[in-house]
C-alpha cells in the first residue's frame, strides 16, 4: 500500500515568504561529474511563474511584493546570485530588477535549480504583468550529474501568468552523492527521482502537505532494454514538511521507487489533473511529462 513519506525534523529558516516556483524531460541518465560527457552542457530557464502579487517579502524588511520562481536545468551556484543578475520585461515595455533573489523555499544542496525572485514586477488587476525574465548578470552553475560551476550565460523565458496551475518542468534520477545527507531523502525504495515542479506544491484543494492520493497517482514510465515500457508507483513522495508552514513548501517531489529493471531508462513522468496547487490556489491539469532525447 502506497504511504506518505514521514516528516524529518530540520534546521528551519526564519523568513515568511511564498513557496516556488509543454513539458520537457531532460537528461536523466548522465555518468557522474568525470566518468562522461556532461548530459547537459548548456544552462536554460525551464520556467519562470508569476508565483504571489503582493504577498511576500524580502529578508531585508520590504514586504507587498511579488514573486516568480525561476527554475533551472543546472543548479545554481548560490554565492554568485546577486538581483541584479535578472532583469523582468513587463508587459507595457517597462523593466525592473527584483528586490531580493533567494534559493527559498528550495533551500537544501540538492535542490539549487530555482532562484525565488522577488520584487514589484506588476499587477495582476490592472496592469502591467511581467512577461519576461532574462539573465544578465554573472551567474555560475553547474548540471546535476556535475560538479564543477561555470558561467550560466544569459538565458530567457516567458513568465506563466498568475493564474496558471503548476505543471512539471524536469526530472531525473538522484546520484548517491547528490542524496547524501538529505534531511527529507526517500526512506524506502531502491530507485529514486526528483520531479521539478514550476511553482510551489501543495494538495488542492486543501492547502496542505501533499498525500495519499498524490502518491496514488504518480507513475514513472520507464522503457526496458528489449523495449518494453514499465510503469513504476511510488512507495512513497519524499521532501515533505520541509518548511515551518505549507504556505513555504518548494516545487519539488521526489518519488521513492522500486528497483528499476536494469539498463531501463526513464521515459516520462505521470500524473492525474487536480491534484496539486500553487501558491495562488490553481490546481495542476494532467501531466505527461515526456523526455527530451
Amino acid at each position: 500500500m502506497a504511504t506518505r513519506q514521514q516528516p524529518v525534523p530540520r534546521r528551519r529558516l526564519r523568513t515568511a515568504l511564498v513557496a516556488l516556483t509543454a513539458p520537457v524531460l531532460v537528461g536523466t541518465s548522465a555518468a557522474a561529474d568525470g566518468a562522461g560527457p556532461d548530459p547537459r552542457p548548456r544552462a536554460h530557464i525551464l520556467s519562470a511563474s508569476w508565483g504571489t502579487d503582493d504577498a511576500v517579502g524580502c529578508p531585508t524588511g520590504e514586504t507587498g511584493l511579488d514573486n516568480i520562481p525561476v527554475t533551472f536545468n543546472w543548479f545554481i551556484d548560490p554565492t554568485s546570485i546577486q538581483p541584479a543578475d535578472f532583469r523582468i520585461v513587463r508587459s507595457d515595455g517597462t523593466t525592473t530588477t527584483p528586490v531580493c533573489a533567494l534559493q527559498f523555499p528550495p533551500d537544501e544542496p540538492d535542490e539549487a535549480q530555482t532562484v525565488n525572485l522577488i520584487g514589484d514586477f506588476g499587477d495582476s488587476v490592472d496592469g502591467p504583468t511581467p512577461e519576461t525574465v532574462r539573465v544578465v548578470g554573472g551567474l555560475q552553475g553547474h548540471g546535476p550529474q556535475a560538479t564543477r560551476s561555470r558561467p550560466v550565460g544569459h538565458p530567457r523565458a516567458d513568465v506563466e501568468p498568475l493564474s496558471g496551475g503548476p505543471y512539471i518542468v524536469d526530472a531525473w534520477t538522484i546520484r548517491p552523492a547528490v542524496y547524501a545527507g538529505d534531511a527529507n531523502r526517500c526512506t524506502v525504495g531502491r530507485t529514486f527521482v526528483r520531479v521539478m515542479w514550476s511553482n510551489g506544491l501543495t494538495a488542492y484543494p486543501t492547502g496542505e502537505e501533499v498525500g495519499e492520493p498524490v502518491v496514488a497517482s504518480y507513475r514513472a514510465v520507464y522503457r526496458r532494454t528489449d523495449g518494453r515500457v514499465v510503469r513504476l508507483a511510488p512507495l512513497a513522495v519524499a521532501d515533505l514538511y520541509d518548511q515551518e508552514t505549507t504556505f513555504n513548501s518548494d516545487n519539488m517531489h521526489d518519488l521513492c521507487l522500486p528497483r528499476r529493471p536494469r539498463g531501463a531508462q526513464l521515459e516520462r513522468i505521470t500524473i492525474a489533473a487536480g491534484l496539486i496547487q500553487d501558491p495562488n490556489g490553481d490546481p495542476n491539469l494532467a501531466q505527461r511529462f515526456v523526455r527530451v532525447r
